[in-house]
C-alpha cells in the first residue's frame, strides 16, 4: 500500500470535519436549550461530544445538609443527534476519492479522531448549576441531622426520616419540620464534571473504525457510492420538518431536544415496539431503590409505523432484486425461489443486526458511589439479544411478505386479457 501526502491529508480532513460537524451540533442543541443558565457552553459542548463519541462523564458534587457528604457519579449514554452527525460527515469525506487510498485515509481520519477527542477531553471539565426542590434539599438536612448517610441502605418505611413523624422528636408530621416546604427553590447545587482523555481517546477509534468498516462494505458491494449516498436529501427533509414542527409546537427548547434526543429517542423504542424488552438492572448498596422499576413505554403507535415502513422496505428489496441479475445459480434451484429466500434472509439479518446495535447505542448506564463505596449502579437497556431474535423474525416476515406483493404484482402482467397487457406494456 503506497502512502500518498494527499491521502494522509484527506484522512486528517475527514477526521477534522467529523469532530467540528459534531461540535456544531452540541452547541446548537445546548444554545437552543439554553444551557448558559447552569454553565458554561463551551465545555457543556465538549461534554456532550465527549459522550456522543462513546466517553464517560464523571459527576461531583456534596450532598446539601449539616454533614457534608461528597458524591460522585458517573453516566454514560450517547446523545445520537451529535454522534450520527459525526458519523455521516466522516463516512461521506472518506467515500469521496473512492477506493483508491482509502485505507490511509482511514487509518489516518482514526488517528485525527482520537488525536482531536484528546483536546475535548481537556476541554470538557468545569461546574453546572443544578436547581433542587426545597423539599429535597430539606429532607437531605433532616437526614443529615439524624446521622444517617447513604451508605446506610434503603429505606423500608419508617428506616429513614421521610416516612413518618418529625425527627426533632415533637410529634409534628415531617412536612411542618422542614423549612421552606412549600416546594419552592432552595438555591443551586454545583455538580462538577469531567472527562477522562485515554477512554474517550479510545472509544472514538473504535467509532471511528466503526464507519470505516461501513465504508468498505459501501465500497466493496457498490461500485458507485452516488447510490448509496441519494436518499441523503430526503433524510435531510425529514429532520427539517421534523425541527420546524417541534419549533412551531415547543419552542426552541424543543428543536434543541430534538436535535440532540430525537435519534436515541427512535432507536431506543424501536426494538421495543418490534418486541425486544427493556430491563432495568441496579446494583449496589440502593439496589433495592429499583426494585420493581419497570419503564413505561408507549409502542403501539410506533409499533404499526415500524411494522408499515418494513414491509416498505421489503418490497423495495424484493422489487430491486427482481432487477438485477444474479448469477451462478445451481442446476435444479429454481432462481426464483432462490432469489426470494436470500431476500428473506437478508432482510432478516439485516434487520436483526440494525435492531441489536440500536439497543447498544441507547443503553444508559449510571453509577453513585461514595469515595470507593459502590452505591448504585444502574443500567437501562434493551436486550440486545432479544432485539437480535426480534429483528431477524419481523425482519424475514416483511421480506416474505415483500417477496410475496412483488410476485403477485408481476403475476398481474401475466394474465390473459388483451387490454390489460397491453396496459402493462412500457
Amino acid at each position: 500500500m503506497v502512502v500518498r501526502p494527499r491521502d494522509v491529508g484527506a484522512g486528517l480532513v475527514a477526521g477534522a470535519a467529523a469532530l467540528l460537524t459534531m461540535t456544531g451540533v452540541a452547541a446548537a442543541g445546548l444554545l437552543l436549550l439554553d444551557a448558559g443558565r447552569i454553565g458554561e457552553v463551551g465545555a457543556l459542548t465538549a461534554a456532550v461530544v465527549a459522550l456522543a463519541a462513546g466517553g464517560r462523564a464523571t459527576l461531583t458534587t456534596t450532598a446539601p445538609g449539616e454533614l457534608p457528604i461528597p458524591l460522585r457519579a458517573g453516566v454514560e449514554a450517547l446523545p445520537l443527534g451529535v454522534t450520527l452527525a459525526g458519523a455521516v460527515v466522516l463516512g461521506t469525506v472518506l467515500l469521496r476519492r473512492g477506493r483508491d487510498g482509502f485505507g490511509v485515509r482511514a487509518a489516518a481520519a482514526t488517528v485525527a479522531v482520537a488525536a482531536g477527542l484528546l483536546v475535548v477531553a481537556q476541554l470538557a471539565g468545569g461546574n453546572v448549576t443544578v436547581s433542587l426542590p426545597a423539599d429535597a434539599v430539606a429532607a437531605a438536612g433532616v437526614a443529615s441531622a439524624a446521622g444517617r448517610t447513604p451508605a446506610d441502605g434503603c429505606p423500608d418505611g419508617g428506616g429513614l426520616p421521610f416516612g413518618g413523624g418529625s425527627p426533632l422528636g415533637d410529634g409534628r408530621p415531617l412536612g411542618s419540620a422542614l423549612p421552606s416546604g412549600d416546594g419552592g427553590s432552595a438555591g443551586g447545587l454545583d455538580v462538577g464534571y469531567s472527562v477522562a482523555g485515554g477512554p474517550l481517546a479510545a472509544a472514538g477509534a473504535a467509532g471511528a473504525l466503526a464507519v470505516v468498516g461501513v465504508c468498505w462494505l459501501v465500497l466493496r458491494f457498490r461500485g458507485s457510492t452516488r447510490r448509496s449516498w441519494a436518499g441523503r436529501w430526503a433524510v435531510a427533509g425529514i429532520v427539517t420538518a421534523g425541527m420546524v414542527a417541534a419549533g412551531a409546537s415547543g419552542g426552541t427548547q424543543a428543536v434543541g431536544g430534538l436535535l440532540l434526543l430525537l435519534p436515541a429517542a427512535v432507536a431506543g423504542a424501536l426494538p421495543v415496539a418490534l418486541g425486544a424488552p427493556v430491563t432495568v438492572r441496579a446494583d449496589g448498596v440502593l439496589r433495592c431503590a429499583l426494585d420493581g422499576a419497570e419503564p413505561v413505554v408507549s409502542t403501539t403507535p410506533l409499533r404499526w409505523v415500524s411494522a408499515a415502513a418494513l414491509l416498505a422496505l421489503g418490497v423495495v428489496v424484493a422489487a430491486r432484486a427482481h432487477h438485477e441479475p444474479h448469477h451462478g445459480l445451481r442446476p435444479g434451484l429454481r432462481p426464483r425461489l432462490r432469489r426470494g429466500l436470500m431476500d428473506v434472509g437478508g432482510m432478516g439479518a439485516a434487520t436483526g443486526a440494525g435492531l441489536a446495535a440500536m439497543a447498544l447505542l441507547t443503553t444508559v448506564t449510571i453509577d453513585v458511589g461514595v469515595g470507593g463505596l459502590a452505591l448504585l449502579d444502574a443500567r437501562l437497556a434493551a436486550d440486545p439479544a432479544a432485539a437480535l431474535a426480534a429483528g431477524a423474525a419481523v425482519g424475514a416476515a416483511a421480506g416474505a411478505a415483500g417477496v410475496t406483493v412483488v410476485q403477485a404484482a408481476r403475476s398481474l402482467t401475466s394474465l390473459p386479457w388483451r387490454p390489460w397487457k397491453d396496459r402493462a406494456r412500457p
